[in-house]
């Protein structure tokens, strides 16, 4: 998404800064309270997994159900056929 993991939000920096456009900026509304201004704490976000593909999903969901053995095999589409004839392609 960006090129750092730093992202700095600074108001200070803000060309809106002490206008009336503070009042409706998200971030006022998501760094202030009623007090004022809450203090910043960085907190380390934890590393998100990778989302498997859709086709591992599916063997995983079929593999659970009982539907596939231990060691599921692949088979190419070229050599699969049903009913003895061979698989339509398309």
């Amino acid at each position: 998404m960006f090129d750092s993991d730093d992202l700095s939000i600074d108001c200070a920096t803000c060309i809106g800064a002490g206008t009336t456009a503070c009042g409706d900026c998200i971030v006022t509304h998501l760094l202030a309270n009623d007090d004022g201004p809450i203090g910043y704490v960085p907190v380390r976000l934890a590393e998100v997994p990778p989302v498997p593909s859709p086709e591992a999903v599916a063997v995983d969901l079929m593999l659970k159900a009982g539907l596939l053995g231990a060691e599921p095999q692949y088979v190419a589409v070229d050599e699969f056929e049903s009913a003895g004839a061979p698989a339509a392609r398309g």
